[in-house]
């Protein structure tokens, strides 16, 4: 069977190192999902869920942004700015920043630089929750609609 040869890391640690037999991710163009002898191509990552399937295994991780990176001869590569996986992600301290993106966001002071930081720390923290939810099988993600402003 042809394999990914797969590696996740963050600037704290190697997260998955592992042969995988698909991949599938959301980047700023959409949701990808990655085969052997995928054609190369680097994209950018945004918050959200990573799935990685081996012939036995899956793994559901949070990744908070990055790049993914694929190689000839099935080597892939993802620079994560964040990632746990879904087991390991502290639900109520994901619950606290968002709060507090909600509550400096309810601040009409912020510059443009600001705002972008909190909505950015906001998305994160969606995507977070929605991901140790979804995979402990609770049945009321949190949307992010209407939740920015302008």
């Amino acid at each position: 069977m042809d394999k990914i040869f797969f590696k996740l890391v963050t600037p704290e640690r190697t997260v998955l190192d592992q042969e995988l037999v698909s991949l599938t991710c959301l980047t700023t163009l959409g949701q990808i999902t990655i085969l052997p002898h995928h054609i190369p191509l680097v994209a950018t990552l945004i918050p959200g869920e990573l799935h990685a399937k081996t012939a036995d295994k899956e793994f559901y991780i949070f990744v908070g942004g990055g790049f993914v990176q694929v190689n000839p001869n099935s080597e892939v590569t993802v620079l994560a700015d964040s990632a746990e996986h879904h087991h390991e992600i502290n639900e109520q301290r994901a619950k606290e920043a968002m709060q507090r993106a909600q509550t400096a966001l309810a601040d009409q002071k912020l510059s443009d630089e600001e705002y972008a930081k909190v909505t950015a720390a906001l998305e994160r923290s969606l995507a977070r929750i929605n991901v140790a939810r979804k995979r402990s099988h609770r049945k009321n993600p949190i949307s992010s609609e209407g939740v920015f402003k302008n």
